[in-house]
């Protein structure tokens, strides 16, 4: 008696991409224009407690000549 359907979706369309896309890109610039108000004026000063270094720093020998 009673037939279940498959659920019909809509199909995919060059113009429902491309709105999903500008909203997308719209949604990023608030974002990163929100973020950006919301900073500090300046950057942090730079702190020598703060170095971060992959290599350790080797003493040369040339230097207590």
């Amino acid at each position: 008696m009673w037939e279940l359907l498959p659920r019909v979706t809509m199909p995919d369309t060059k113009s429902g991409r491309e709105r999903k896309g500008r909203g997308k890109r719209q949604q990023l610039e608030s974002h990163l224009n929100r973020r950006e108000l919301e900073a500090a004026d300046e950057p942090p000063a730079p702190t020598l407690d703060a170095v971060e270094s992959e290599y350790l720093a080797v003493p040369d020998d040339r230097e207590a000549e």
